[in-house]
């Protein structure tokens, strides 16, 4: 995905059906109420695919940013299951249907390896969907440490989106979307000071998440 797309091209086609039917209330003279509705969710969907530029609070290899838009649920160390097996601190960050759904490196470095699962889509309130859901599980790496995040469909989600490959990639940068509500957990490093709270709201690739030791 360009940096420079204003609507990323995987919208294109929620917002092409979305306006040829608003376009078809117009031209067919339906109620005014149609006609609101349908701009709306033409418009909605605008919105939804935005690419936004994001610029980080701070940089640096010590570093680390919010991967995703959203309010914090969850603080607490646990076991990272998927590509370390240490111990860390897993900061859970639920993305409401407003917020932007793009997903953003948490670090400056390296996008070292990546897992998709096919799963269900139950609820993202239901205990097991962050085990059963459909997930993409990410490692990103530099120097000074390792940093996992795990992309959750929620139950109308459909699509997990990767815009990256393995390789180098910038702080900030953009390497995945999730199409409909979701949530985003991060993995960080014990020896990280914390510099968010549950409740919070952040944005991806700006936010400020903690700052390595």
């Amino acid at each position: 995905m360009k940096k420079t797309e204003i609507i990323v091209s995987e919208g294109y086609p929620f917002v092409f059906v979305t306006g040829v039917i608003f376009i078809i209330s117009l031209l067919f003279r339906f109620d005014i109420i149609w006609q609101i509705g349908y701009f709306s969710l033409f418009a909605f969907m605008l919105y939804f695919f935005l690419n936004p530029e994001r610029v980080p609070e701070e940089k640096g290899e010590d570093v680390i940013i919010s991967p995703a838009d959203g309010e914090i649920i969850e603080i607490k160390e646990t076991k990272e299951p998927f590509f370390t097996n240490k111990n860390m601190i897993k900061i859970s960050i639920r993305l409401g249907l407003f917020d932007n759904h793009i997903q953003r490196s948490p670090i400056d470095g390296y996008l070292k390896a990546k897992n998709y699962i096919h799963g269900e889509f139950l609820a993202l309130s239901s205990e097991k969907a962050s085990e059963l859901n459909e997930q993409n599980r990410t490692l990103f790496e530099n120097d000074k440490m390792s940093v996992v995040t795990n992309q959750i469909a929620g139950f109308i989600t459909r699509r997990i989106i990767n815009f990256a490959s393995v390789g180098k990639i910038e702080l900030s940068g953009r390497y995945g979307m999730i199409i409909f509500g979701s949530q985003v957990d991060v993995y960080i490093s014990k020896e990280t000071t914390i510099k968010v709270i549950i409740g919070q709201k952040l944005k991806a690739g700006e936010s400020l998440i903690g700052l390595v030791k």
